[in-house]
């Protein structure tokens, strides 16, 4: 089981829950691609090397505490950013520094699409702050790093001491009986709610800015874009409909360890089950920052092509809104049950492991060199021990519906990243590029059905390495039933 504060790390990459499927609840989000050897060792092996401190050995009882017993990211994180507090160095203490030469990113790595400082950062905050409350209670400096900021300050414990709030045992003790499921929906159904206004908001200033323009003409991308998306308005004022996925719908199974399909959505059956958690979680209406991110640059193509974003939340959508159109699904169907009617053409199925519930995707006719089955580490975050990264995959999938009724995208992961890996490899200029090459799609002519299936290396707060790793074509011609 997760200590408090490595829950409350959790909680917030949770917020980023797939909306596929809440894999994400599958995987431990205290992952820790992070640490640079080299640094870690210079700082934890060699602490010698800087002149005595008393902030140095403060922060020594800090990393050597229990709270930072398993935590060698944390540790190298808080160590880093003492040392250069005490050589004046606090000029490099800096986002994207910092998460090169402590969490083992590239150099040129971008803070904005990578934010692993800024999560470590709030766990790092959490961790000091219980030490003080419990093993450092008798200390008489406090260790405080500011929001906004990695830089430490070093106060007397008088001066914090009524900012403090409740040692984290005591917090523990008044909510001990409140199930662990319960602590997940009360840190994250706000939020969620959040994102899910964020996403509207930020669609529609987006579709409200081109349509206000006038001092320019629409002028078609060109390219990979052109290819793949040109199709989806080849005439005016074309509609794109996005579904994003029912994110609490997707928690609503894994918290009651059942499986729903279509018909129970729409029938809503899952409203029937006799518990308030559980019916507060699906009277809730949620998606994911990877819907949130994909939604927003897909409207910022369809404005480029010169045609309308409709947005709708799967729980809104009904049959008469697929009859007709050009539809990008995204999620997978434990949160976008909608994905479960195009599934039957896809070679790649999303399946459930029977033993601990974690997604996977069943190749159904494996090629030369392909996996039968590809899938993430189970339950990784029942295990106590901190992980680094993992392997994870994602699908893309172009289908073209009979009767000239329209195309469908359907944008689906094993977790939050790799929902949010597909959904980049289909709106980045040069990401779609590589992908269509990989596919052998040639350049110049409109993108045929296919379904290709990604892998990443799996980060908190991240991705990395995405790749095509296997793909199916289908005839130019080939379509799917609505």
């Amino acid at each position: 089981m997760l200590d408090p504060a490595d829950q409350e790390a959790q909680h917030l990459e949770i917020r980023s829950l797939s909306a596929s499927h809440l894999p994400t609840l599958y995987c431990k989000m205290d992952f820790v691609r992070e640490v640079n050897p080299s640094s870690a060792a210079r700082q934890q092996e060699n602490p010698s090397s800087l002149p005595p401190d008393p902030r140095r050995e403060l922060v020594e009882r800090v990393v050597n505490s229990q709270e930072f017993s398993r935590s060698a990211a944390l540790r190298s994180f808080l160590l880093h950013i003492t040392d250069h507090v005490i050589l004046g160095r606090t000029e490099k203490l800096k986002e994207q520094t910092i998460g090169a030469e402590v969490l083992g990113r590239k150099s040129n790595y971008d803070p904005v699409d990578d934010n692993i400082v800024r999560v470590r950062a709030h766990e790092l905050r959490g961790r000091v702050q219980k030490y003080f409350a419990t093993e450092g209670a008798e200390e008489p400096i406090i260790i405080t790093i500011p929001k906004g900021s990695y830089v430490p300050e070093f106060v007397p414990r008088r001066v914090v001491a009524a900012e403090m709030p409740p040692a984290p045992q005591d917090a523990e003790r008044s909510t001990v009986a409140v199930p662990k499921t319960q602590t997940v929906i009360r840190y994250w159904l706000p939020l969620a709610g959040l994102f899910l206004v964020t996403i509207l908001v930020s669609i529609a200033l987006t579709r409200f800015a081109m349509k206000n323009d006038k001092r320019a003409s629409v002028v078609p991308p060109s390219g990979a874009i052109r290819d793949f998306w040109g199709q989806f308005f080849d005439k005016p004022d074309e509609e794109l409909r996005i579904v994003y996925a029912d994110t609490n719908f997707g928690l609503w199974q894994d918290m009651s360890g059942k499986t729903l399909n279509l018909g129970d959505y729409l029938s809503h059956k899952y409203l029937e089950i006799q518990s308030d958690k559980l019916r507060e979680v699906a009277t809730r209406r949620a998606t994911s920052p990877a819907d949130l991110s994909v939604s927003v640059h897909l409207a910022s193509l369809t404005g480029q092509f010169g045609g309308r974003t409709s947005v709708q939340s799967a729980r809104n959508a009904n049959a008469e809104y697929f009859r007709h159109g050009n539809t990008v699904l995204l999620g997978s169907h434990r949160s976008n049950p909608w994905v479960e009617v195009y599934e039957p053409n896809l070679n790649f199925e999303l399946k459930q492991n029977p033993d601990s519930g974690a997604p996977l995707y069943i190749n159904r006719a494996p090629q030369p060199n392909e996996a039968a089955v590809y899938a993430i580490p189970e339950m990784l975050d029942t295990k106590g021990d901190e992980q680094r990264e993992f392997t994870s995959y994602g699908l893309i999938a172009l289908l073209k519906v009979c009767g000239e009724q329209g195309l469908i995208v359907v944008d689906e992961g094993l977790n939050m990243q790799a929902t949010q890996a597909a959904g980049d490899q289909i709106t980045d200029p040069q990401r779609l590029d590589v992908l269509l090459r990989n596919i052998g799609h040639r350049p110049g002519t409109d993108v045929a059905p296919f379904e290709a299936l990604i892998q990443i290396t799996s980060l908190p707060g991240g991705y990395d390495n995405p790749k095509v790793i296997a793909f199916r074509l289908r005839p130019a011609e080939s379509c799917v039933g609505r």
